[in-house]
């Protein structure tokens, strides 16, 4: 056990140092070794209908509490107390191997991605200084698209955009597919996107979407908006093919949203680009301007993104806070000096699309 720990923890560091310290390891190791793991153990996990690593989670909570109540109970117990340190020493071994081994596997099927190669640099868009100029014509550009978007989308029994009568599962994956066909870097095998069986846990902690680099899933909040759904998994898929900025991930969401067949896809993809630049220009114009681009968006869009500030807005609160901290420090780790700021650059490779291609939409 003690020789696995090592070999283990070896294994991973290996990789992310090389990654860290090369020029060429990352991007050739998220080429060609990692694609191993989603079309292997993704692939594996994709027959089960519920996300594994959800249930994992559940499992090593419980798994805590029961030998927690065990110790407890033999060192209180005079004639089994001999035996609390043998038990502690063994609880502390498995705690150990397993520790190890997610180290390995976090550091194979997502820590070394984060050194490869920008999606800007791979598919030729050169990113560039932006304007609060350059931001409104990517929003009018934007709320353009989503004028005639929302008059098409179907809608539930209180106004609101609805999933409900679209197989979410192929269309997510065959949107993958097809934007692969255009960008070689993003073919391959897509699982089923799992959504959380205790969603409210995910909303409590501000979370749309999880990759799991330990079971290679993309597992989504099925409570949140229906609007944000979509290009959730999306963004979470690109995950799996080994793309871990989260700028680049939203931006690929984006993409792959945007050439759907889906009328619902296209429409969640146009959506959240908008809430990132509105939030952009708001910060770069006047509030005379902001005000006066709100005033030129679809009486539909309004009410989809009203509706989400009302869900997110419930779940505000300490965990949240926790949760957004964490996740900022985990980012920072992995070469993402922005941090949670970093999901914001998807506006710069929004305009770089803008400017290397004859449209936006």
């Amino acid at each position: 056990m003690f020789i696995y720990c090592i070999c283990s923890v070896l294994i991973g560091a290996t990789v992310l140092i090389l990654a860290r310290v090369t020029g060429w390891f990352g991007e050739w190791y998220a080429s060609n070794i990692f694609p191993i793991f989603p079309d292997t153990i993704g692939r594996a996990m994709s027959i089960f209908p519920f996300s594994v690593f959800e249930i994992l989670i559940y499992l090593a909570i419980t798994s805590f509490v029961l030998y927690s109540g065990y110790l407890l109970t033999i060192a209180i117990v005079p004639k089994w107390r001999i035996h609390v340190k043998k038990a502690a020493t063994r609880g502390s071994c498995v705690v150990l191997t397993i520790a190890c081994t997610l180290f390995m596997m976090f550091a194979l099927t997502a820590g070394v991605n984060y050194s490869r190669e920008t999606f800007a640099d791979l598919t030729d868009r050169q990113i560039t200084q932006s304007s609060a100029d350059d931001l409104l014509v990517l929003a009018e550009l934007l709320i353009e698209e989503l004028h005639e978007l929302s008059e098409q989308i179907p809608l539930d029994e209180y106004g609101i955009f609805t999933i409900r009568y679209i197989d979410i599962n192929r269309e997510s994956r065959e949107t993958m597919r097809r934007l692969g066909q255009e960008i070689p870097e993003l073919s391959g095998f897509y699982p089923n996107p799992k959504p959380f069986l205790a969603p409210n846990v995910l909303s409590r902690l501000n979370l749309a979407g999880i990759y799991s680099p330990f079971t290679l899933e993309a597992n989504y909040n099925r409570d949140m908006p229906d609007y944000q759904i979509p290009f959730t998994i999306v963004h979470e898929f690109a995950h799996l093919r080994g793309f871990m900025r989260e700028d680049e991930a939203n931006f690929i969401a984006y993409l792959a949203c945007r050439g759907s067949e889906s009328i619902e896809f296209r429409y969640s993809g146009t959506m959240n680009a908008l809430v990132y630049v509105l939030n952009a220009y708001r910060r770069a114009a006047t509030p005379e301007e902001y005000i006066q681009l709100r005033e030129t968006i679809p009486a539909q869009v309004t009410t989809d993104i009203a509706a989400a500030r009302a869900h997110w807005a419930q779940f505000r609160g300490r965990a949240a806070e926790v949760a957004v901290r964490a996740n900022d420090i985990y980012l920072r780790a992995n070469a993402q000096e922005g941090g949670v700021q970093s999901y914001g650059r998807m506006i710069d490779l929004l305009l770089a699309e803008y400017r290397i291609g004859a449209e936006l939409i």
